[in-house]
């Protein structure tokens, strides 16, 4: 592998490509501001389906690649507690059963 004048290894792959320009354009002030939105998302008084694509859209901005697991504790950790009771009544195995779990939840309290 060479190595040029920078002293980086050369770009081979997309994935290279994005981290090297993240590190040259994205100011360090800017990954801290997403850092603190994805600390502090949550549900609030959108759907949940809202709240789900939020989160999925700062952790792909952030290019953040987060477990399953952490994914399901980040989403639940977010949702409002009426929802969040009733969803950890039940049993999941994926970001995606708990998120349509959630959805369920948030049509069945806001119908009865």
């Amino acid at each position: 592998m060479e190595i040029g004048l920078n002293k980086r290894p050369p770009v081979v792959s997309w994935y290279d490509l994005k981290a090297c320009m993240r590190v040259r354009f994205v100011p360090p002030p800017y990954q801290q501001e997403r850092l603190l939105k994805f600390q502090r998302l949550h549900q609030g008084h959108r759907t949940v389906d809202e709240y789900f694509q939020d989160l999925e859209t700062t952790l792909t901005k952030m290019n953040m690649h987060v477990n399953e697991e952490s994914k399901i504790k980040r989403f639940l950790s977010g949702l409002i507690r009426k929802i969040k009771d009733l969803v950890k009544l039940h049993e999941y195995s994926s970001l995606k059963g708990v998120v349509h779990l959630a959805i369920d939840e948030h049509i069945f309290i806001h119908t009865h």
